[in-house]
């Protein structure tokens, strides 16, 4: 497995575009660049010292000096320097250091520039050296292939420098995506379990809270058991809706409880009426034009404008629980399906302050806007509105 794995790594490496771009020098190849340029730097002042004179020789050398330590910086500025600075001792002075020189220096051009400059580089150290050695010169018998060689063993040397620095930046990459992705996925999760219980406990919980308070003033005992069923039936499902989560938390989820069984479940048609029903039941009067099913929308339409109708109805029990009546109307259009939800109470400022904040609305408005939908909610002169609307034929993201 280890020699399969190998190979794959260099191919990936060497085919990615990290590998190809030009790159600075590793920090700590860049403080061995700066050290060994200061101590030849000390030696040829030195040199300079004791011979007792500046020669043209030595400037340009302490000019290269300069022109390598710029890798540490500037690459690109650097291999041009040193081309540049190379070719003109080569053509003044005739000797082959300077050939010498170049083709060390194609180690660190390999290691940091493009492709591009690399073979510039290599095409004026070649020039150079056919020149040399066909005009006579210092080079002894084979120089050429010394030259070539040393120039060989650089470019190896860099290129196996460029890999190592490749894959390390393609692994921090990879890393910092890995870790992106697991925070997406984190983030995702604690939506799920917030939804799961805003959208499911704390609507149940609320019903319980309702008939709770309402239950000592109701009337008759005919009332009284319609409000005890339903805060029998919303704990319950309050319960199924904890022991659900639970499941989804530990990951043992059985097969089949992915969404526990509620009064709501169906299309949003059938939900507006269950929906009519408990308002009617909670003393609210309640008015419901609803088709019988959504023929033009989605599956997921029709399940986010059902949470949307949930959570409307939630904010009217919530805030606005002495409201004189209520309407429910679902629109089923060739081109959009609209929901609108409104109470009349003499006091909406609860509902009104629920449009402003809490977590429900805001859900609800990103769940209609994947779809292409919008929600609008507010205070009407008589008590408040929720409008829900979306595009029958939209992808959903």
């Amino acid at each position: 497995m280890i020699s399969d794995a190998a190979p794959t790594s260099l191919r990936r490496v060497l085919g990615s575009r990290e590998f190809w771009n030009q790159r600075a020098l590793h920090p700590v190849a860049r403080i061995l660049l700066i050290v060994v340029v200061s101590v030849l730097l000390c030696i040829a002042v030195g040199f300079i010292i004791t011979a007792g004179h500046f020669a043209r020789a030595d400037l340009l050398a302490l000019m290269l000096y300069a022109a390598i330590a710029a890798y540490a910086w500037h690459p690109l500025t650097a291999a041009f320097m040193v081309m540049v600075i190379c070719s003109l001792g080569a053509v003044l002075t005739g000797s082959g250091g300077d050939l010498l020189e170049l083709a060390i220096a194609l180690g660190l051009v390999a290691a940091t520039c493009a492709p591009w400059v690399i073979g510039l580089h290599v095409l004026v150290l070649s020039a150079l050296t056919a020149d040399i050695a066909l005009n006579g010169s210092s080079l002894t018998d084979g120089g050429v292939y010394g030259i070539a060689g040393i120039a060989m063993i650089a470019f190896l040397a860099g290129l196996a420098f460029r890999i190592v620095t490749a894959r390390e930046a393609i692994l921090v990459a990879e890393r910092a995506r890995v870790v992106t992705d697991l925070e997406a996925l984190a983030r995702e999760e604690q939506e799920r379990i917030a939804d799961a219980l805003h959208d499911g406990i704390a609507h149940d919980l609320t019903l319980v809270l309702f008939h709770a308070r309402a239950l000592p003033r109701q009337p008759d005992e005919a009332a009284r058991q319609v409000s005890l069923t339903t805060i029998e039936d919303s704990a319950e499902n309050a319960l199924q809706s904890v022991q659900s989560l639970l499941s989804l938390m530990r990951e043992t989820r059985p097969e089949g409880a992915e969404a526990c069984p509620t009064r709501y479940d169906g299309d949003a048609a059938q939900t507006a009426t269950s929906l009519g029903m408990l308002l009617s039941e909670a003393g609210i009067p309640t008015r419901v034009l609803a088709p019988e099913a959504l023929h033009s929308a989605t599956p997921a339409v029709g399940r986010v404008l059902a949470e949307t109708a949930i959570e409307a109805v939630t904010n009217i029990l919530k805030h606005a629980p002495s409201s004189q009546s209520a309407s429910i109307k679902i629109s089923d259009g060739p081109d959009i399906v609209e929901l609108v939800v409104n109470n009349k109470a003499g006091l909406a400022v609860g509902a009104t302050r629920a449009s402003g904040g809490g977590r429900g609305l805001p859900r609800a408005r990103q769940r209609l806007a994947l779809c292409g939908g919008r929600l609008e909610s507010g205070s009407t002169a008589d008590g408040w509105e929720l409008r829900a609307t979306v595009p029958t034929h939209h992808p959903q993201k």
